[in-house]
This record gives C-alpha cells, sequence and structure tokens, in this order.
C-alpha cells in the first residue's frame, strides 16, 4: 500500500465523491488538502482488525471487502466506487479524544486494486457542523444500521427450521456407521454369528478379494440356518444374501429409506464409488434412518416416486419439500440438488410405469432406448415443477420402433402433464418428431443443425447443448454423445454462430456504485433473461469447444477449471456468482413475482451483491466472445 499527496486529476476524482459532492467548493478544497492519497493492490490488508483507525477512507476507485477473519474469512460487506470504510467508528471519535485510540474488530482488504481517500479525523473534526457532511453521515450511517438489523433478523430466521435441514439434508455418509464388521466367504457361519455377538451388531458383510459379495443378518442366521437345523459349521455363502443392494455414500437420507422400502430390506451396504463394487466404507440401517428427526419429510420425498402415489399430487407434495428446504434456510445448490433428484426419480417412475404398461399389452419394447432432459431439468437446476423439455432416443430404425417409441413419448408427456410438468411451447419434447428418432435420424438431425443455422435452429440447439441422460441404455448413451462431439468438431462455425447470438444478447453493465444503479433509467433485471441464460450459453459453448457437451452447471465450471480455461479462483467466483442469483429467482419464483428483481426492493448489501454477481458473469461472457474474437 503506498500513500501520497494528491494530485489535480485526483483531486478532480475525490471531489465527484458523494462526500464531498454537495459541499461547498471552497470548504470541499480546504477539507480536501488535509487528505491523503492511497493505492493499494488487489488481496492488500488495508485496515488489521483492533488496529487504531486514523480516518474515513473514501473508495474512488475499485472494490474492498469487510471481513471478520477466522479460519476462513466471513464477508460482512463489499464496499464498491463512491462507498466510505470506517463509518462504525464514527461513534468513537464524536466520543472520544482522536488523539486516543479508535478500533474495530473487523478487517478491510482489497477486493481489487483499489485507490482510496483518507480523510483524517482529525481534519474531519473541525467540518462536524458543515449542514451538507453532517446530514451526509447521518444518512450513511442510518443506511447501514438498517442493513445490520435487516442481517440481524435473517440470522436469527437461520435456527428456525435448523432441526428439519439437518434431517431433511443429511446424507448416507452423516448417519452410516463407518465401522463394518466383515467375514470371507469361506469363513463358517458360526465364525459371522460370533462376530455379530462380539461387535454388538445385527449383519455382517461378506467379502471377496475385498468386494462385496453378500451380508449376512441375524434374521437369515435364525429363518436360513437354525429353522433349517443347517450346521453352523457350514460356510457363510450357504446362507447370505449375494450380490446385495448398496447406495452411495454421497445419496440423501430419503434415497436410502426408498431403497430400503422398494426391496423389503433392513441394511445397507455403503460404497465410496460410483460403482456397485466400489469399496465398502459404512453400513446403514433402517434403524439408523428412523432414529433422524422429522422422518416426515423423508417419507413425504419418498412418496413422490411411489406408482400408486396419484400424479396429480405430486406438484403440492414437491412445492411442500421445497418449502421445508427454504425454510430451513438449505444452502442454494442442496436445495437443487436434492430437488432435481427428486424429480429424476419421478421421470424414472414414469418412463418405467409407461413402458410396463405397453408390455402389459402385448407391446414389447423392439430395441434400446435413451431417454434425456433440457434446460433447468437437463442442468440439475429444477426446484419447482415447471414445463416439460426432453427427447428421447433409439437404437435402430424400423416401423416397430418408429410406432413403439411415438406412443410411449405420448403417455409419458401425458402423465408428466399430469404430475404438474405443463407442455413446452416450443414443442421441445420426446412426442414431437423433431425431437426422437433413432440413432441414424439424430445424426442427421446433428449435422442438419450445423449446417443449416437459422434462428430457430440455433435455439433449438442451445437447448439441445443442456441435455442429461436420464434413463434408459447407458451403451447407447455413450455412443450417442460420441456421435455429438464427433459432429461438434467438424462443424465449428456451428459454435460460432451460436456465440455471435450471445453477442447481440450482452449482460447489462451496471455501474460500479450503487448510487448510480438507482439513478439509472433502468430499474430492474430480468435474472432468467438477462443473466442466467447468457451465463449458461457461454458455459455451454466454451464447454462445447473444448470437448464437452453435457452436466450440471458446477459439473461445467469443474470441467473448465480442470482444462485451465479458468482458474479455481474464477470458478469460485463464477459459482458465487450463479448461486447469487438462483437464490434472488427461487425467492421470486416461490413467492410468485416472475424472475424480475426491482432495485429498490433491496438491502444496500443485496444490492452490493448484485452488482459483484452481474459483474462477474459479464466478464465471463466476455470471455467466451473473446475465445471466438467477437469482442
Amino acid at each position: 500500500m503506498s500513500t501520497s499527496k494528491p494530485d489535480g486529476s485526483f483531486q478532480e476524482a475525490v471531489l465527484l465523491h458523494p462526500f464531498f459532492k454537495g459541499m461547498e467548493r471552497s470548504t470541499a478544497l480546504s477539507l480536501f488538502s488535509e487528505c491523503m492519497r492511497l493505492e493499494v493492490g488487489k488481496h492488500s490488508t488495508i485496515l488489521k482488525s483492533f488496529e487504531h483507525r486514523s480516518g474515513l477512507y473514501l473508495v474512488i476507485n475499485g472494490e474492498v471487502e469487510v471481513v471478520v477473519s477466522k479460519e476462513k474469512d466471513e464477508i460482512l460487506e463489499m464496499i464498491s466506487k463512491d462507498g466510505i470504510i470506517g463509518l462504525s467508528s464514527l461513534y468513537s471519535v464524536l466520543h472520544t479524544s482522536v488523539m486516543d485510540s479508535v478500533y474495530s474488530s473487523v478487517e478491510v482488504k482489497a477486493k481489487e486494486d483499489c485507490l482510496l481517500c483518507l480523510v483524517p479525523y482529525t481534519s474531519l473534526q473541525n467540518y462536524w457542523n458543515e449542514p451538507y457532511l453532517k446530514n451526509f453521515l447521518l444518512e450513511e450511517t442510518s443506511k447501514r444500521l438498517q442493513d445490520v438489523y435487516y442481517s440481524l433478523s435473517q440470522q436469527v430466521g437461520v435456527t428456525h427450521g435448523l432441526e428439519e435441514r439437518t434431517t431433511i439434508l443429511k446424507r448416507v455418509s452423516d448417519v452410516m456407521t463407518n465401522s463394518v464388521v466383515t467375514v470371507r466367504s469361506d469363513d463358517s457361519l458360526e465364525d459371522a454369528a460370533r462376530a455379530m455377538g462380539e461387535n454388538r451388531v445385527s449383519s455382517v458383510i461378506i467379502l471377496e478379494n475385498n468386494r462385496i459379495a453378500g451380508i449376512l443378518t441375524e434374521r437369515d442366521l435364525v429363518s436360513r440356518c437354525l429353522a433349517r437345523s443347517v450346521p453352523l459349521s457350514k460356510p457363510v455363502n450357504m446362507a447370505m444374501t449375494p450380490n446385495p443392494t448398496v447406495i452411495n455414500r454421497d445419496a440423501y437420507l430419503y434415497e436410502a429409506l426408498a431403497t430400503m422400502i422398494d426391496h423389503s430390506i433392513k441394511h445397507l451396504p455403503v460404497v465410496g464409488g460410483k460403482e456397485r463394487d466400489g469399496p465398502i466404507v459404512g453400513i446403514i440401517s433402517l434403524h439408523d434412518v428412523m432414529k433422524a428427526n422429522h422422518i416426515g419429510t423423508l417419507t413425504s420425498a419418498r412418496k413422490l416416486e411411489n406408482k400408486d402415489f396419484p400424479l396429480e399430487k405430486v406438484k403440492p407434495m414437491a412445492e411442500s419439500v421445497l418449502t421445508s428446504l427454504w425454510k430451513a434456510q438449505a444452502p442454494v445448490f442442496q436445495i437443487l440438488d436434492f430437488m432435481s433428484g427428486l424429480f429424476d426419480r419421478i421421470y424414472q417412475r414414469i418412463l418405467r410405469q409407461v413402458q410396463e404398461e405397453l408390455y402389459q399389452e402385448g407391446r414389447e419394447c423392439p430395441c434400446s432406448y435413451a431417454f434425456y432432459v433440457m434446460g433447468s431439468a437437463g442442468r440439475k437446476e429444477q426446484f419447482m415443477l415447471t414445463d416439460q423439455d426432453h427427447f428421447l432416443v433409439y437404437e435402430t430404425h424400423s416401423s416397430d420402433s418408429v410406432e413403439y417409441f411415438h406412443l410411449l413419448a405420448e403417455r409419458v408427456v401425458v402423465a408428466l402433464e399430469k404430475a404438474g410438468l405443463s407442455l413446452c411451447d416450443g414443442g421441445m419434447m420426446a412426442n414431437q418428431r423433431a425431437w426422437t428418432g433413432s440413432m441414424v435420424s439424430w445424426q442427421e438431425r446433428l449435422r442438419e443443425w450445423s449446417v443449416h443455422s437459422s434462428e430457430e435452429t440455433l435455439l433449438k440447439v442451445q437447448n439441445f447443448l443442456s441435455y442429461r441422460f436420464l434413463f434408459g441404455d447407458v451403451a447407447l448413451h455413450s455412443t450417442f454423445e460420441d456421435a455429438i462431439k464427433e459432429q461438434l468438431r467438424s462443424a465449428r462455425i456451428l459454435l460460432v454462430r451460436l456465440a455471435q447470438v450471445e453477442k447481440s444478447k450482452q449482460v447489462p453493465v451496471l455501474h460500479s456504485s450503487i448510487r448510480s444503479i438507482l439513478g439509472m433509467d433502468r430499474k430492474t433485471v430480468s435474472i432468467k433473461k438477462d443473466i442466467l441464460f447468457p451465463f449458461h450459453h457461454a458455459l455451454q459453448i466454451l464447454n462445447a469447444a473444448h470437448g464437452n457437451t453435457s452436466g450440471s452447471t458446477r459439473e461445467k465450471l469443474d470441467f473448465l477449471k480442470e482444462k485451465r480455461s479458468i482458474s479455481s479462483d474464477y470458478a469460485e467466483e463464477l459459482s458465487e456468482a450463479f448461486e447469487e442469483f438462483m437464490k434472488l429467482y427461487i425467492e421470486l419464483k416461490r413467492k410468485g413475482k416472475g424472475d424480475t428483481v426491482h432495485f429498490s426492493s433491496l438491502s444496500t448489501r443485496k444490492k452490493e451483491n448484485l452488482y459483484k454477481s452481474v459483474k462477474t458473469i459479464r466478464e465471463f461472457q466476455q470471455m467466451m466472445l473473446s475465445h471466438y474474437s467477437l469482442t
């Protein structure tokens, strides 16, 4: 941090700051002559906690963070251009001698390169009675006090429903027993029974080559051995349940409950990998799940995917689950993850149900197929049941395939609508000819999109590139995804055209000063149209340019980070900006207020966060455009 006396250009910039702007020119110049110019580098500490404060710092350029230093800095406030650092110390200055020590318990750090003007308290005392200055400082401190009360009320609200949050958002790894009792497949039943008794457990896992081969429970010993007089000297593989159902450690608690109910079991081995033969890391029992509080919310989530649960009740039940999460102050990404997982299971329930209905009617599935979702569902951001966006790919073309999959898609669309997902206005659904077909026909469709890039085609491609595999044959999905990547490699002009579309729909520029925002003609921002769509499209285009065509928002950010297209810090900034807008978006949609943010309805702190997030998203969009030399 460097300090120097002010020069001419700095003087003009400072006199435009709201602190000076309303003063008489002569008064402003007199006070300015006693000020100091400070230049601070990015991430530098401006003021340390419990360090003597010597004056007010006017932010002329840049942005600073007010933080509480713990193991990790907690940001209390962002102060941008035209802001003031040090208002919280005014009381001390007014009621003590400036020669005495003036302290504050917070630190101030430069978020970026900053230019500051230090107004010494010793100089400021001589101007306390200047009318404009007194009114200005009173107004600024009142605003800060209002924001403090708002923040405190929000924090008090966090405790309400905390118990619900710690249940509904618990993962299997939070509840499972970490120490798993295991035996080998050639150990005797007596060995297994002894192991249960000594460790006071009701089941043991049988391992072969460090992989789960089976499970043996107390009930198995009674019903399969003692009741049938099977000698306990026999090996455990005679009575165990082979290839037992397992669950991933990252699954939600309600998914564990659903799995147990579906398979009529009380114990689930927990694995650490994505595959069922991953390393065993724990075990969870029905008793473990039932010990959790608010089991009603978990069973509500379970009901949604039960085939006997009326589809007409799915939407209100889903809204109830979302309300529970929101009231529990759940983090945005956890809300999106939880609700997306829930809706995925509803889709899968309907697809299985329709396929079973067709089978009962004597219509067998003629070949393998893959079902995909797009839009917010594809990005794992569907927190409410809105409209349908999906398509279907089947392996081989034949008259039987065309008839069967058209019928399947028609019934799926009707069932989804009954569950609360309205029809897509643009007709982007699997029951439309443009969004279903054989593998060959889809390859031809992708080629056509690349060659004839009309405005309508580009709109389709934008939505298509948000796809996510949801149900069906994994091998077919892999083949289809390879075909997409191959087509994009041979038709890069398509990505250029998509980027050109985004150039005409850029993220709005919001001035760095919050007061400038309030003085702008534009008083609102559409979160979906102005922010989220440009962000998602930029993310999709950059991912496709580097060979990735699917994944959630966080997965796509992680991909760009792995490719070193963006830094880890920048990926975190983008993730935080996205989370900020999704939080506002969820709040508005829950209240039925559309997606438009009115600046006048936001607290000062929320406006500051809004500006910071818009700036981050806009920079990312510009980065994408520069990749195609469109800036």
